[in-house]
């Protein structure tokens, strides 16, 4: 499988931290970063051991590419909100439309989640038309939710049901993406 992920470690600061501020990515996340390595090693540091949030380096081809977490994981609810993102040439981009079974299984199978939630903030056209397509539904949008760049800008929410993504056909066979997350 030409995805693996792997767990972050200190030494991922730097890389981290490069790709959550460049412009192309930080337009379309919650929160900025300071240019803070110490903080972002901090902040690493912190995130092991959490029980409500989990995340990875995604790797293509043994090269890091971007960046996936869980957030918010329920386990009396069984829901969690994934994030993503991927440093990606033009002529790449296309793999990171492969990466939704990873999120998924690794959720449902993984983590035993019902539920996944993706809220997706306006402007990011591309990850809104393609939620549809991978058979998630849109369940509405949370109106001026996020103020950033001196304005409130509207979050597009997005649901599935693990008993919805076991009915639609997979692209990957389940052992396949779920070998590609640690243990």
């Amino acid at each position: 499988m030409p995805f693996t992920f792997r767990h972050p470690t200190v030494d991922d600061a730097e890389m981290l931290l490069d790709w959550r501020t460049r412009p192309e990515i930080t337009r379309f996340m919650f929160t900025d970063l300071e240019q803070d390595i110490a903080g972002q090693r901090e902040w690493l540091r912190r995130c092991e051991g959490r029980q409500d949030f989990v995340h990875f380096i995604n790797q293509w081809r043994g090269k890091p590419i971007g960046y996936l977490s869980f957030a918010g994981i329920d386990r009396v609810n069984r829901r969690c909100t994934p994030g993503i993102y991927e440093i990606l040439e033009p002529k790449e981009r296309y793999i990171a439309a492969f990466t939704h079974s990873f999120v998924l299984d690794y959720a449902f199978y993984r983590l035993g989640m019902h539920k996944v939630c993706y809220e997706i903030m306006e402007g990011n056209e591309n990850f809104i038309k393609a939620k549809p397509l991978h058979g998630v539904r849109s369940v509405g949008i949370l109106r001026d939710h996020v103020f950033k760049y001196g304005r409130f800008h509207d979050v597009h929410v997005f649901e599935i049901t693990e008993p919805e993504w076991a009915a639609q056909k997979r692209l990957f066979p389940r052992d396949k993406t779920l070998a590609a997350f640690p243990t």
